[in-house]
């Protein structure tokens, strides 16, 4: 994460002076010698990188503070570079060179190649009703359970005071006692004890028990299991919600299948653009003098 912060960083060496505003509007939000960054400066930044990045920075004001300290330590570095004469040496030139037209096309490949490219409506349709197979939704039930350990190694007196103190509560539960209120004074699943032996949503294959799991898919919303053996011990369970089987709907999919199809679409529109390029500037690889003669396809040796 933060080395891919500290590369993206490089960028804002090449953008200009920040714009004059006022400090109320634009302040001053780091400075190291006589080079300072603006608010504006850092919003451009974020605003360059991916997705992911940008929501991790945004979600976490820290980041921001540790890349304007990067940033500007990158800065400090790259000034004392240059009052030594390290950017005018032949061989850092050379490199410089080569990150100039790395960004530059690819900038341009997502600025000015692909940017007018957008999925429309018929299309996302399409691509729903295609792959609506792969849209299913499985059954899940929101469940609550109460939990009585029993050790893998524990002797049968000791099993079965553990079951007649389940069969216990499961009695009290059917004659009408509040489950989240037995759940949290017997359970000894601390963490769920105390949200009344909520566990939120399961569904097949998501536990860690299969008989578990089995019992609790298998209740009606509002159902009552009996007492539930697993390897970690007994289990009452109480479904306060179930829905069914089913197949996501178009507006649930939208965002994912945009997403998808808008990806392929650039990349399909980049790579024609790339191969009318190589094209018509009449690119030749050699590929014997760089990988060898033997190792070219199709080149007897």
């Amino acid at each position: 994460m933060s080395r891919r912060i500290i590369a993206a960083a490089a960028i804002l060496a090449c953008i200009g002076a920040a714009t004059a505003m006022g400090e109320e509007f634009n302040p001053v939000i780091g400075k190291v010698g006589e080079i300072t960054l603006r608010e504006t400066d850092l919003d451009r930044l974020v605003e360059s990188q991916p997705a992911e990045i940008r929501k991790q920075i945004e979600e976490k004001p820290e980041l921001k503070v540790r890349l304007v300290e990067e940033l500007l330590l990158k800065q400090a570095i790259a000034a004392r570079a240059r009052k030594e004469g390290f950017d005018r040496k032949p061989e850092t030139r050379e490199k410089l060179a080569y990150v100039v037209d790395d960004l530059l096309s690819r900038e341009y490949l997502a600025k000015v190649v692909v940017a007018g490219v957008k999925v429309t409506e018929s299309e996302l349709e399409k691509y729903y009703q295609e792959h609506e197979k792969e849209f299913i939704v499985p059954e899940s039930v929101k469940a609550r359970h109460i939990f009585l350990k029993v050790d893998a190694g524990a002797s049968a007196d000791s099993r079965g005071e553990k079951r007649k103190r389940a069969e216990e509560l499961l009695q009290r539960l059917k004659k009408g006692e509040d489950f989240a209120k037995v759940a949290a004074e017997a359970s000894e699943d601390g963490e769920t004890a105390k949200k009344g032996g909520e566990l939120g949503v399961i569904s097949p294959g998501k536990t860690n028990s299969e008989e578990f799991e089995q019992a609790a898919i298998s209740l009606k919303s509002g159902e009552l299991s009996g007492v539930v053996d697993t390897p970690y011990g007994l289990h009452i369970i109480r479904v306060d919600e179930r829905n069914e089987r089913r197949t996501a709907t178009l507006a649930e999919t939208r965002g994912y299948i945009a997403g998808k199809l808008q990806q392929e679409l650039e990349l399909k529109k980049g790579q024609e653009f790339v191969d009318r390029i190589a094209k018509e500037s009449g690119l030749e690889v050699y590929a014997e003098k760089i990988a060898g003669e033997k190792t070219v396809e199709g080149k007897k040796p």
